[in-house]
């Protein structure tokens, strides 16, 4: 039996280009536009779960791998159910932006199961297959 998570640290440094950033960070763009649309109608779960997420992916899992992959896991984990929430706080937005989002944590949740799991996952299969290989080699 493998050690959970399998890696200890991401990548080997969790301030690499990871796709959980730019997942999240699309997450957070789109409830920061759509927050002021309706009263007392913000997408808080989502906001809260996606900083969960950059908090233990970022700052905890090089320390402490355990809680920060599953901080890390579970932020994301929340924050995608509370944009694909059937009546919650999403469902009264646009159904682009409350896709953009979902698509923002989908993104980021390719890059947490990956790191934590050691599955291989869509995104990270089209980086290892067709990206590095195209990069030019320093």
């Amino acid at each position: 039996m493998t050690a959970w998570p399998v890696d200890a640290v991401p990548d080997g440094h969790v301030a690499a280009p990871h796709h959980v950033y730019l997942g999240l960070g699309v997450l957070l763009v789109v409830a920061w536009v759509v927050a002021d649309d309706l009263p007392h109608r913000e997408p808080v779960v989502s906001v809260a779960g996606a900083l969960v997420a950059l908090f233990a992916f970022g700052l905890v899992w090089p320390w402490y791998p355990v809680v920060g992959a599953a901080g890390a896991v579970a932020g994301v984990v929340v924050a995608l159910a509370g944009v694909v929430w059937p009546g919650g706080m999403w469902s009264t937005y646009s159904s682009a932006a409350r896709a953009l989002a979902g698509v923002g944590a989908l993104v980021a949740l390719d890059d947490v199961v990956e790191h934590a799991f050691g599955w291989a996952t869509p995104l990270d299969l089209v980086w290892v297959r067709v990206v590095y290989p195209a990069l030019p080699s320093t």
